[in-house]
């Protein structure tokens, strides 16, 4: 999903499949013997209240937590949107797809977060509150970062005319998603216990509207004000025209910095968290969360989900990682894209709120259901979208027609619902069979699959296509005495075993770039192919896995 905003679908039931065969898959059988021995359990948490069955509805009553959530998620989506946009600046520069595999990499510790999760869950100041003693200080530690490296991101980036240092800016961006995965551990801590529970599946809105906010925020604002064209375009006068942007990325740092600062100290005073004091030592009790942790993994329902979490990406992973880097390398302007991206954010956000409420809040939710049935749906956006990056690339630089731009915004639109009504759907079902006994490392641990289903993928598929993309040197001149390149499927072996062909030192002739083999084309339409298997070998179970009853998923039951 190339411009990665968030939406849902209202219409989400119209996208439902045929019924799957009648035959159980080998993976599930496990768990329908588990479902035949916990009816009597269901039956029990059904007359104690269990919150799966709480038939009450709306969110009244909810509305200071709901506002309190999607702040601190709104923050959390900054320092992800600023990394979401070094790769368009680092393009401009000229960086390799390699190094830009390597770059992507620093979104690893939202995949490693399960580490340090119970230490978070575990030690705590009861007179601050529990959640507060992490959410304050690691914003707070966000914020100083932001204006302590606002004076020499720019630099980093090569404004002078240096080298870009990569390595430099995947370390510092390491650092801010460390904070943020930290962060995220005690706010989804937070959101099972600030929440009723009939409406603890609203975490999971909050989650992903307040992310996309800043998100956006930080990505196509940014991308947006950075950008001289679109700058000149909608805030400057002819006369006041310039080559820079409104705001270089130290400035737009620095201005977030200051905005992280005031919120922690606004949040500091917010009341709204658990005091209790546990009776154990913070010993013994970070030992008992990590061995619940290790029970929890254990149980064949999680091992199963997991399973599912970590390859649901193989079928778009191409598509998402590599789209916005082709379509800017085609000629379409950055600004474009956060133009685009600005004109669809409000109707996918609005339709978010609506489905979350309608379909997630009370009673009964069936989540993962509405996941695998939005499943191939995603998978039709994605073929779409390289059709439409392979006939952008046809034009070789040039102007693009009107309707190439009509076909990105309807892509755009459906993309956008497809995602985000899976990643609403995933984080309704967390919250909903999330054990609150261990408070904030069950979501860790469930959103820690999630995300490392994305972290390898993601650098595989930016590596894969910039070894399987094959470019020849046209010369422009007739008396270039450069030797004769090699046939393109001996370049593509030369290249994957890292003796690229160059032309001999001296040939001195100007020469025009022709793609031989688009990488994009190859690993996406593999991609799409892994897709179609992976979702033909676990649509049953993912069917069975929510139909298991909350015993199937606590962690005194493994």
């Amino acid at each position: 999903q190339y411009l990665q905003l968030a939406s849902t679908d209202s219409d989400t039931a119209r996208f439902s499949p045929s019924p799957p065969p009648t035959r159980m898959p080998p993976l599930t059988r496990a768990m329908k013997r588990e479902t035949a021995k916990a009816d009597e359990e269901d039956q029990k948490l059904l007359e104690e209240g269990d919150d799966k069955y709480d038939k009450g509805g709306g969110i009244k009553g909810d509305y200071a937590a709901v506002g309190l959530l999607l702040l601190l998620y709104t923050l959390q989506g900054i320092p992800m949107g600023l990394s979401g946009s070094i790769p368009f600046l680092m393009q401009a520069k000229g960086v390799s797809m390699s190094e830009q595999a390597a770059f992507s990499m620093v979104s690893w510790p939202f995949s490693l977060k399960l580490v340090w999760a119970p230490l978070v869950d575990a030690v705590y100041s009861p007179a601050f509150g529990r959640r507060k003693t992490w959410i304050v200080p690691m914003q707070g530690l966000i914020g100083f970062l932001l204006l302590a490296s606002s004076s020499r991101i720019d630099s980093l980036l090569g404004a002078d005319g240096a080298p870009t240092d990569v390595r430099s800016l995947t370390a510092l961006f390491l650092v801010f998603y460390f904070l943020a995965a930290t962060q995220d551990i005690a706010v989804d801590g937070l959101a099972l216990t600030v929440l009723s529970a009939r409406n603890k599946e609203l975490g999971a809105t909050c989650n992903a509207i307040g992310q996309t906010i800043g998100y956006f925020l930080a990505y196509t604002v940014f991308l947006a004000l950075n950008t001289p064209e679109f700058c000149n375009r909608y805030f400057r006068s002819a006369a006041s025209a310039s080559a820079e942007g409104m705001f270089s990325l130290g400035g737009f740092m620095a201005f977030w910095g200051w905005v992280f600062v005031l919120s922690t100290l606004c949040v500091a005073f917010v009341r709204r968290d658990e005091h209790t004091r546990f009776p154990e030592g913070v010993g013994s009790q970070l030992a008992s969360a990590y061995k619940e942790m290790l029970l929890v993994l254990q149980l064949p329902a999680v091992r199963s989900l997991a399973l599912v979490l970590l390859t649901n990406r193989l079928g778009f992973a191409v598509v998402d990682a590599v789209t916005p880097l082709r379509l800017v390398e085609s000629g379409v302007p950055k600004d474009t894209l956060a133009l685009l991206a600005s004109v669809v954010m409000p109707l996918g956000m609005a339709c978010q709120a609506f489905v979350s409420v309608r379909y997630f809040s009370g009673g009964k939710a069936q989540p993962l259901s509405v996941y695998i049935a939005t499943y191939p749906w995603r998978l039709v956006v994605s073929a779409l979208t390289i059709l439409l990056v392979n006939t952008a690339a046809a034009y070789n630089g040039s102007e693009l027609p009107a309707a190439i731009y009509a076909a990105m915004l309807l892509l755009t639109v459906l993309s956008t619902v497809c995602s985000s009504t899976m990643f609403v759907a995933q984080m309704a079902f967390f919250t909903q069979v999330s054990d609150p006994a261990i408070g904030g490392t069950y979501m860790t641990m469930l959103n820690t699959l999630a995300n490392m289903g994305a972290a390898w993928t993601s650098p595989l598929a930016l590596a894969a296509v910039g070894w399987t993309t094959v470019k020849r040197c046209v010369p422009d001149a007739s008396s270039c005495n450069s030797p004769a390149a090699p046939a393109a499927w001996k370049r593509l072996l030369m290249q994957v075993a890292g003796r690229p062909w160059v032309a001999a030192e001296g040939a001195d002739c100007a020469c025009t770039e022709v793609m031989e083999l688009d990488g994009f084309i190859c690993m996406g339409a593999v991609g799409l192919l892994a897709g179609i298997v992976w979702l033909a070998l676990v649509w049953g179970p993912v069917t069975h896995l929510q139909a298991l009853p909350a015993k199937a998923w606590l962690a005194k039951y493994a």
